[in-house]
């Protein structure tokens, strides 16, 4: 141990003789180890945000679409929200977009036509006031609620149940009574794309579907669904899921034709992460080139260090040095010289991965956090250390093969 110990030693001195020209060497181990964990921890980040944004409002939720040739009737869905036990939400989404005039001036509405289980089409739950029940569905009512936002924008306030406002909806003026108010979402993603969309002035409405059909008398758009939305806390979603297409096969006589299809939530969040973490793993790989670099870098001033220090190595020799001694020490040099190049940019990659993330945050508005396995980085800096061994061994093998007698005749 105290030999090795003084290998070290020797090592130390040697490139602290050295600083300007360790340094460079150090650089390409530096830039190459900073990047790897600065793309890492922002792929983590990102795939981490994403997955929270989202996951938090839509995890769980399925929707199940017809190819277009069967319609899903509001039959259907009634039938499946009254025999299929564990789901939370049954109900067709479908919706117009009209307008709304305020003394506020003209706001744009999404006129969602939904059932009652439509509460839990998100986690954020209600602000003021309730959902609207299966009996104000059954009779139709012109009942609504509406989103915080919609809501602050519109009246100027939040708690505005009972209150009463009218929708235009391609000439048909609708009277809605509000017997609740949506707690806005917390989603800086979902906020973000709804800026992209231009809807600074949406108003988020939602109402009984029947209201619709008894106030226009239009059923075109119910006749026409083509979806369900389904949520269910079961902790066999995917044989609920198989189950409900079962059943809208069997009311269709469709059995086998595959005229029904599920598309889950859970499935897209799967997918974007895989595609996250591909882009992640490439970038990276890209950035570990410059490690092959930085270790070419240590081969060849270690190269130069044998030949400059030619003289010192016959007389070790000649001493009696042995070669595995002498091999030892210029191994322990690189070691040291990219395990400290490895540490500094573990530090510079962690700060950098900071910045990043800060900067995407700032950017996407959205809450972007660095996300990085402290085995990551212990193991990126002993990798640089074994890139160091690895480009040492010719360079000191070199060096421990070397004529005492040759060596010495080279002074």
């Amino acid at each position: 141990m105290g030999q090795f110990l003084e290998y070290v030693k020797i090592a130390y001195k040697s490139i602290l003789s050295n600083k300007g020209r360790t340094f460079l060497t150090m650089l390409g181990i530096i830039i190459g180890i900073s990047s790897v964990i600065m793309i890492t921890g922002l792929g983590s980040g990102v795939k981490n945000a994403l997955d929270g944004s989202l996951g938090d409002l839509f995890r769980g939720q399925t929707y199940i679409y017809s190819t277009g040739e069967e319609n899903i009737t509001v039959d259907d869905i009634n039938y499946i929200k009254n025999n299929v036990k564990g789901l939370k939400m049954c109900t067709m989404e479908n919706y117009y977009r009209g307008t709304a005039q305020s003394v506020k001036g003209e706001f744009t509405v999404d006129y969602y036509m939904v059932n009652e289980t439509y509460e839990y089409f998100a986690v954020e739950g209600m602000l003021h006031g309730r959902y609207f029940t299966e009996d104000e569905v059954n009779n139709a009512e012109n009942v609504a609620v509406i989103d915080e936002a919609g809501a602050k924008a519109f009246f100027g306030s939040t708690d505005v149940v009972g209150q009463s406002f009218y929708v235009d909806l391609y000439g048909d003026l609708l009277e809605y009574r509000i017997v609740g108010v949506r707690k806005a979402k917390e989603s800086q993603l979902m906020n973000l794309v709804n800026n992209l969309n231009g809807d600074y002035n949406l108003v988020k409405l939602e109402t009984p579907y029947t209201h619709y059909e008894k106030a226009t008398n239009d059923t075109w758009i119910m006749d026409n669904n083509s979806d369900v939305l389904i949520s269910s806390d079961s902790p066999d979603v995917n044989d609920t899921l198989k189950r409900i297409v079962n059943i809208l096969e069997s009311r269709h006589d469709v059995r086998g034709e595959e005229q029904f299809y599920i598309d889950s939530f859970d499935s897209y969040m799967e997918k974007i992460n895989q595609v996250i973490g591909y882009v992640t793993l490439f970038i990276g790989f890209v950035s570990a080139i410059s490690l092959l670099v930085g270790g070419i870098g240590v081969m060849n001033i270690m190269l130069v260090s044998v030949t400059e220090r030619t003289s010192e190595i016959g007389i070790r020799k000649a001493l009696g040095a042995r070669t595995g001694s002498i091999m030892t020490q210029f191994l322990a040099e690189a070691a040291m010289i990219t395990f400290v190049g490895g540490i500094i940019g573990v530090l510079l990659g962690y700060g950098g991965a900071e910045a990043l993330c800060f900067l995407v945050s700032k950017i996407a508005k959205m809450s972007v956090h660095i996300s990085i396995n402290i085995f990551v980085a212990l193991g990126a800096a002993i990798f640089s250390a074994a890139v160091g061994l690895f480009f040492g061994i010719f360079p000191a093998k070199k060096a421990a093969t070397l004529s005492p007698i040759e060596a010495l005749r080279q002074e």
